[in-house]
């Protein structure tokens, strides 16, 4: 099922289950640099890039309601939305 959100319900946990991406997955995705993503996760970024910490891996859940509430700001811009 690659590219498509997966979203399955596991008996054992609450909520939806969002395809898992790696950094360079994700700009991939976005057709931008890796270096780039990992740039947007660090805490000094004013808008950083949801994502999940696992030890030194950095994941991003591709379909979720943050990730896509990311994007949605950065394509439209602060002033658009408010």
């Amino acid at each position: 099922m690659a590219g498509a959100q997966m979203e399955h319900i596991n008996p054992g946990m609450n909520g939806p289950f969002f395809e898992v991406l790696t950094a360079e997955e994700l700009a991939e995705r976005w057709r931008v640099p890796a270096t780039w993503v990992r740039d947007q996760c660090r805490s000094r970024c004013a808008d950083p890039i949801p994502h999940t910490r696992l030890g030194r891996y950095v994941r991003f859940s591709w379909g979720s309601p943050e990730l896509t509430q990311w994007w949605i700001r950065r394509q439209y811009g602060r002033k658009q939305l408010a």
